[in-house]
């Protein structure tokens, strides 16, 4: 992941993880939990807050987590303290090994700061990480009006910005079939971004 990236989540992760838990994510929420059979083994990707985290363990899911932000993984284990057995310092896409298989994996907000070439790593990890069937779920920017011609918006972060044609083309150069593509408006109420959530099966 880009640094200047890395380094704004690092020195906001207090400030951030309070907007993540103010975030009205129950469009998202409820995809996950019709994508994901009860009990599965998931993995979460980008982790945050740790918001997700706790809603599908309450809702009888196995999952861990992980994210880049050392600080973003200590804040969320101070404010959800019952999660601090589950939350994992990884950075992709070089430390996206595990020794076991998952019954499914999710990305939320995570995987449109990553490069191109990062990406199509990223994305070959998960395939490899899934049980046969195993399904990804992910929800990646699609439109934003605050970047520079270069990817990056005003406090330095990267992203990278795919049609949904393009996104589905990568998911299916990897091996996934495209179960269900859905664009949706802001969680924050921020106006000139759209979101696109999709849900690929091995």
């Amino acid at each position: 992941m880009d640094k200047n990236t890395m380094n704004y989540y690092e020195e906001n992760a207090d400030i951030l993880v309070e907007h993540y838990e103010s975030a009205d994510v129950n469009n998202v929420q409820n995809l996950l939990l019709k994508t994901f059979d009860i009990n599965s083994k998931l993995l979460e990707i980008g982790c945050g807050s740790g918001r997700d985290v706790l809603f599908m363990i309450e809702n009888n899911y196995n999952v861990i987590a992980i994210d880049g932000s050392k600080n973003m993984i200590e804040e969320a284990k101070k404010i959800h303290s019952e999660l601090k057995e589950r939350l994992f310092h990884r950075i992709l896409p070089n430390d996206l090994e595990f020794d076991n298989k998952f019954d499914g994996i999710y990305s939320i907000s995570t995987l449109m700061h990553l490069s191109k070439d990062d990406l199509k790593k990223t994305l070959s990890k998960i395939y490899s990480l899934l049980n046969q069937n195993g399904k990804f779920l992910m929800s990646v920017s699609l439109f934003r009006d605050d970047i520079d011609k270069d990817g990056f918006d005003d406090k330095g972060r990267f992203f990278l910005l795919l049609s949904l044609e393009e996104w589905i083309k990568i998911c299916e150069e990897v091996g996934f079939r495209i179960v269900e593509t859905k664009r949706n408006k802001d969680g924050l109420d921020r106006n000139g971004i759209e979101w696109l959530t999709m849900v690929v099966e091995k």
